[in-house]
């Protein structure tokens, strides 16, 4: 029985800090740890995050939370993968990446290790070792790694290739 109070108050303590967003978070996975000490809600194995319209895959999530049951700060791990759709309809970007952090409080992205970063409407991939992305702004920064460079991947239409010959 004690097992099963833990078990019930661990829930809540995950469910009234998700709700206290603004968007409704949907985690999915094949295990669930809660540790109210420590404020750490954590999700392993086949982890599947929804909030809004943006979606996270990865091996493990954690999510940290504030004494007031808010969530701070949420990391994924291992094999992640995600799309995030910005403020600006309808611009979005999809990639994969070793680790990704969110923070609610400012919408901010942060992606670490091997970032693949697409912005499938104009085609574009940048690669990277850190990318930030602000969700509200719109904004991405990028840094590549020792000896690994940022390369960033697009298109380019030259209409008017074939008349300065």
């Amino acid at each position: 029985m004690k097992n099963k109070t833990r078990w019930t108050a661990a829930v809540l303590l995950l469910c009234m800090g998700l709700a206290a967003t603004a968007e409704e978070v949907t985690i999915t996975s094949d295990r669930f740890e809660a540790d109210e000490q420590s404020r750490v809600t954590k999700f392993l194995g086949h982890v599947h995050m929804k909030k809004g319209t943006d979606e996270l895959n990865a091996t493990k999530v954690n999510v940290y939370f504030n004494a007031k049951r808010k969530p701070l700060k949420y990391e994924a791990l291992g094999k992640v993968s995600f799309v995030i759709h910005m403020k600006e309809d309808p611009k979005w970007y999809s990639g994969k990446a070793d680790r990704l952090v969110y923070r609610p409080a400012g919408e901010i992205y942060e992606l670490y290790g091997h970032v693949v970063l697409k912005e499938p409407a104009l085609d574009r991939t940048v690669t990277g070792e850190k990318v930030v992305v602000e969700k509200q702004s719109g904004r991405a920064t990028v840094e590549g790694g020792a000896h690994k460079p940022v390369k960033f991947i697009f298109k380019v239409e030259e209409k008017d290739a074939g008349k300065n010959r």
